[in-house]
């Protein structure tokens, strides 16, 4: 059974133009939309509400003084591109790269030429058929985020936001036919904050709040930054959460206008100290510095190959 989001507003005592923005969001379970109404089950719980969330703000994150001068002239010269299908061409070997790097977030290190014996869509006898799956799923979700949202001389196509039921969608997307119960959750866990215990659930509602509110002018590399910072601190799901954080570090990327690049598996060391220091102090000053190198490099490689 159903119910309004009038009715909802009325049940939940907040105002219905509230309702919608929280089913927008992807914060209402159940939630299914028939042209412009908003059919909310009628036992779907009182979504917590972030913005009393906001003591709860998951961390005091700093940049330090960043000069983004040379990646924006990066941008603008991807922007001057023209030849789309060379373009593509480069961003396929480009996703090889950021997959190789993404399983070294998970402390798993890849063999490049297996990887490249698998995207010439031949099975690898030594490589976990679990870790084969998540690697094509990883290179299709990411050869999609290029024609959704564009970059250099691809146009983009009606892209996503990024919200709670956007990051559920890439979970689901990323464990397609790993997942058999085919429900995608939070794991049931808390920390202890300020004397309180807070669920994974008001982890991410509260996180979500920052970027909604906190980081909407932030740089988008510094917002991508942040964004795969805290996933990788909250691990929502308890399984690939370094998968995930890549991948929505990779289309936060994207939608600033800049390709998706993480630090390749021989600097990692370097990188995972890096990513310590944020965790300790909140400082990503030395993680922006190196994500910044890798971004370079990246716009360069795809400038020349294009």
């Amino acid at each position: 059974m159903y119910i309004s989001a009038k009715e909802a507003a009325k049940k939940w005592g907040i105002s219905e133009r509230r309702v919608r923005i929280l089913c927008a969001e992807g914060r209402v379970d159940g939630v299914l939309r028939s042209s412009w109404a908003w059919n909310i089950p009628s036992d779907a719980p009182k979504p917590g509400d972030g913005r009393t969330l906001r003591h709860f703000k998951n961390h005091d994150m700093r940049i330090g003084a960043m000069d983004f001068t040379a990646l924006e002239n990066e941008h603008v010269k991807l922007t001057e591109l023209e030849d789309a299908d060379s373009f593509v061409h480069s961003y396929q070997h480009l996703v090889t790269r950021f997959i190789l790097a993404s399983f070294a977030v998970e402390e798993q290190e890849l063999d490049p030429k297996a990887l490249a014996v698998l995207f010439n869509q031949c099975l690898v006898d030594d490589m976990q058929f679990e870790t084969q799956i998540l690697c094509l799923n990883l290179r299709s979700i990411l050869m999609r985020m290029l024609f959704q949202f564009g970059l250099g001389p691809v146009e983009g196509k009606t892209a996503p936001q990024m919200s709670e039921q956007r990051l559920l969608q890439l979970y689901q997307m990323l464990t397609q036919a790993l997942n058999a119960e085919g429900t995608v959750g939070y794991r049931d866990a808390s920390v202890i904050e300020q004397n309180k215990s807070i669920t994974v659930i008001q982890q991410m509602e509260s996180m979500f709040v920052q970027y909604d509110r906190d980081w909407v002018d932030l740089h988008p590399v510094v917002r991508a930054v942040f964004l795969f910072g805290e996933l990788l601190r909250i691990k929502p799901f308890g399984m690939y959460d370094g998968l995930l954080a890549s991948l929505a570090f990779a289309e936060e990327l994207l939608r600033g206008g800049f390709p998706p690049a993480l630090v390749e598996t021989e600097h990692h060391d370097e990188f995972k100290a890096a990513m310590i220091l944020t965790r300790s102090r909140g400082n990503y000053q030395n993680v922006l510095r190196l994500v910044e190198q890798v971004l370079l490099h990246e716009c360069n490689f795809l400038g020349q190959e294009s």
